[in-house]
């Protein structure tokens, strides 16, 4: 693991003006989304599914960030939700998303989750490597029709 990983500390950003912080490293994922979109969209994924953040800080600058939930379906029984795995370009392969992954996990274990779910886009191949190297594995197709 690298010096720069050694520096980054990992924090659980519960509170919505947390997250609504997190916007420029989210923005890195979703280059066309303004920050009343993001706001209102955290705001009701908050509302309805307890949405919360983990944060990668080094020296107190976000560099890396990940939501998630816990849910519970019959396929997987209670689990762990991650969404939007984003660490900045600079700091990418450095092991500040093996650290998210590794908190998420930690959270996971505590709201006594069966399992971590993710998705990552099919050209995404960076980001797989990753996964596959703590242990993910595919499961299925993520199927999306457009209405």
């Amino acid at each position: 693991m690298s010096q720069i990983s050694n520096q980054v500390i990992i924090r659980e950003l519960n509170e919505p003006e947390q997250m609504f912080k997190a916007f420029e490293i989210v923005k890195l994922m979703y280059k066309n989304m303004d920050y009343k979109t993001y706001q209102d969209l955290v705001s009701e994924m908050i509302a309805r599914n307890d949405y919360k953040m983990i944060g990668a800080f080094l020296d107190d600058k976000l560099i890396g960030a990940s939501g998630y939930w816990i849910f519970v379906m019959l396929y997987c029984n209670r689990y762990i939700q991650i969404s939007n795995l984003v660490v900045d370009e600079k700091y990418r392969g450095l092991g500040v998303g093996k650290k998210i992954l590794d908190k998420a996990e930690e959270i996971g274990k505590r709201s006594n989750c069966q399992k971590i779910v993710l998705d990552s886009y099919i050209q995404n191949k960076k980001s797989h490597s990753l996964y596959f190297r703590e242990d993910y594995y595919i499961r299925g197709f993520h199927f999306m029709k457009d209405i």
